[in-house]
């Protein structure tokens, strides 16, 4: 197992770009092509933080020494790099095309320098806090792209939860009027309703600990997904938000990955 840095370029963001990508044992030594999972980080972070903080390398070592985790690639990016968070979409003042950056660029990249199994079937993104909210959002908004999406103590906001101060800040410029279309072509709870219609919509799971500022904000995602009908798993645990938790449940979130891998697909 090793963990190598990667440059690439972004045409979404004109920018000179960087992740770290985790390749199985045995990866240089065949031809075997392996499924993704995109790891994110949250909000004043950086695509270092699940290596140094979180033990990521070391937590994909054990599982798959241990064999609960199949032979996976598992990339881990930055956000895009602006401000104190991008929420990995295209913002709507134009101050940069996030989402584009991580679904063509990145993407792209990988798929074309690492010997992947380039389909929805075998790509799965999971995030933590802010990148909860990106894993979900990817997902929902590019069901062809992720099947699974995974939260640790996300940011799982919808329109409905936003307040007045939101024009205060960088929300007001992400997602434009808050009750305009494009801030809700962004609401989680929206996207996951417009999902419901499709044949193969993205596996969901979600978990928060209960003294964690979020944690509200996972309950009442939890409560539309239950309304509306969406499968997905839910679960709570002691915790704040903080790496302490994060790393703690780092496990169980691969292992959710590793069952949507694993499932039968359907034609």
């Amino acid at each position: 197992m090793s963990v190598r840095p990667h440059p690439f370029f972004s045409g979404a963001l004109y920018a000179r770009k960087s992740c770290f990508v985790y390749v199985p044992e045995g990866y240089d030594q065949g031809e075997e092509r392996y499924p993704v999972i995109y790891l994110l980080h949250g909000m004043y972070q950086s695509e270092s933080n699940w290596l140094l903080k979180g033990n990521a390398e070391q937590t994909l070592d054990r599982m798959m020494d241990e064999g609960t985790l199949r032979k996976c690639i598992v990339v881990m990016p930055n956000d895009g790099g602006y401000g104190t968070g991008t929420f990995y979409v295209n913002w709507y003042d134009g101050t940069g095309n996030f989402e584009d950056y991580m679904l063509y660029d990145l993407v792209g990249e990988i798929d074309k320098a690492f010997r992947t199994i380039p389909d929805r079937e075998h790509r799965a993104v999971c995030g933590l806090s802010m990148g909860g909210f990106g894993a979900f959002s990817l997902a929902l908004r590019n069901p062809e792209v992720f099947g699974a999406a995974v939260s640790l103590s996300g940011a799982l906001t919808s329109t409905e939860l936003i307040g007045p101060q939101y024009a205060r800040s960088d929300i007001s410029r992400m997602i434009g009027p808050l009750n305009g279309p494009y801030a809700q072509s962004l609401d989680l709870q929206k996207l996951a309703e417009r999902r419901l219609h499709d044949a193969h919509p993205p596996a969901l799971y979600f978990h928060c600990g209960t003294e964690d500022y979020l944690y509200s904000m996972n309950e009442a995602f939890h409560a539309h997904l239950n309304r509306i009908g969406y499968t997905h798993r839910y679960e709570t645990y002691s915790g704040e938000h903080n790496w302490d938790y994060w790393t703690g449940h780092l496990a169980r979130s691969l292992s959710f990955m590793d069952s949507f891998f694993a499932a039968p697909k359907n034609p």
